[in-house]
């Protein structure tokens, strides 16, 4: 056997005992940066390069141990906190649809069959969730322009070829009909977390660039006229601009027009009387919320809140409300932890858009803004919105999972050479 071989396989041995193949490409680096360290000492005792080889790999080890020891060492890592976390809150979602279809006085829903087909949803969506936990989220990271450009490629779409239902743009693709309200907070998130990981906010040209380049999705949402869409990207891209190092003076610009554009937007809305059921969708007791008929036809969706509070009390709103705080709260403390740029942005990211999601969603209920179409995270009914947001948190538990990792295209580059 060659004597470059030995190592080669000395190391593909260490690595077949070692699960987890997320840190294959670093152990292979530093095994043979060790063993070629050992090998040119030996070598200058005045030892043969064929003994030199083997006395570099019996100082470093036998490979079957060495290789259950960096096993233990490096055994994949699930967030567990946050999966109960997430499946307690689905699990309050559900119990909602089965009371909803079964035992409540809103006929119009008993026959939508609302709990099965949500169990069959959730039940997908951990499969979603399981799968991109598995998935290496760093690869993500070299087509950040590529998915930044085709979001505002597919909202321009939506603007000239999309049709409203319910004031509510969908793009149409066949008979299929995608909501990308919904969609486009995360696919931004994760762009703009690639493009502003290493962003020089201190050069003037590309301090003005990255504001534009924040602006630009802003701008095309508002276009499309989802407000709740447009809210929940500009608090988002705000905090992406601060996690990713801009300055105040550069922040300022933008934060000032997005509040200017919500003030005028959500005065002319209460001015305009679009939405009057908003003053009169509940009424308040010691028990909890009284639901008027204006609100049956979406208690399921818009009005999730305020019907876990009527059905079930005050306790079980407060609990719903703190099961989502520890849900973002789990979001940003793993943040802190995780190594590599590009995936604490994305976890920052998408803790901004959960967070002003579920405010939006609570304002709503409680009659303080005039917001159509806010779905409550994990809980209200909806196919589309409880896959993504469970797509999202398995992109979580897989960044959660490679937090100690660095940049996966640097490591294999390193291994090449």
């Amino acid at each position: 056997m060659g004597l470059e071989k030995k190592f080669e396989k000395y190391i593909k041995d260490v690595c077949k005992r070692i699960k987890n193949k997320d840190v294959h490409s670093s152990i292979k680096l530093e095994l043979s940066d060790h063993l070629y360290t050992l090998k040119e000492e030996a070598m200058n005792t005045g030892m043969t390069e064929e003994e030199a080889v083997d006395q570099a790999l019996d100082q470093i080890g036998d490979a079957a141990i060495l290789g259950t020891q960096l096993h233990e060492t490096h055994k994949t890592q699930m967030d567990l906190k946050t999966i109960l976390v997430v499946l307690a809150t689905c699990s309050f979602g559900l119990l909602a649809m089965y009371f909803l279809q079964f035992h409540s006085s809103f006929t119009n829903l008993q026959d939508m069959n609302i709990f099965y087909k949500s169990l069959v949803f959730y039940l997908f969506g951990l499969v979603l969730m399981f799968g991109l936990f598995a998935f290496d989220y760093r690869r993500l990271l070299k087509y950040s322009w590529h998915l930044y450009i085709g979001t505002l490629g597919t909202l321009f779409l939506t603007m000239f070829f999309g049709i409203r239902v319910n004031g509510i743009l969908f793009l149409r693709i066949s008979d299929v009909s995608i909501n990308l309200t919904e969609i486009v907070p995360f696919l931004v998130a994760i762009s703009l977390a690639g493009i502003f990981h290493s962003w020089n906010w201190g050069n003037g040209f590309k301090s003005w660039l990255g504001v534009g380049i924040m602006a630009l999705p802003i701008l095309l949402i508002s276009t499309i006229g989802s407000l709740p869409a447009t809210i929940i990207c500009i608090v988002m891209c705000i905090t992406i601009m601060y996690v990713s190092g801009a300055s105040l003076r550069q922040m300022i610009p933008l934060t000032a027009a997005g509040v200017l554009y919500l003030i005028v937007e959500i005065f002319s809305l209460f001015q305009a009387d679009r939405y009057p059921y908003f003053y009169t969708v509940h009424e308040f007791s010691s028990n909890g919320l009284h639901i008027t008929p204006y609100a049956l036809s979406e208690v399921h969706t818009d009005w999730m809140f305020t019907y876990i509070i009527y059905s079930f009390g005050w306790f079980a709103g407060l609990t719903a409300f703190m099961l989502f705080v520890i849900f973002i709260y789990r979001i940003f403390h793993t943040a802190k932890r995780v190594q590599l740029a590009y995936g604490k942005m994305v976890m920052t990211g998408f803790a901004a858009t959960f967070a002003t999601k579920f405010i939006l969603s609570i304002f709503t209920n409680f009659g303080f803004l005039p917001l159509p179409g806010v779905s409550m995270p994990f809980m209200s009914y909806g196919g589309s919105h409880i896959l993504l947001e469970m797509m999202a948190v398995g992109l979580l538990l897989g960044i959660y999972r490679r937090r100690q990792m660095g940049d996966v295209f640097h490591q294999e580059a390193g291994n090449i050479s």
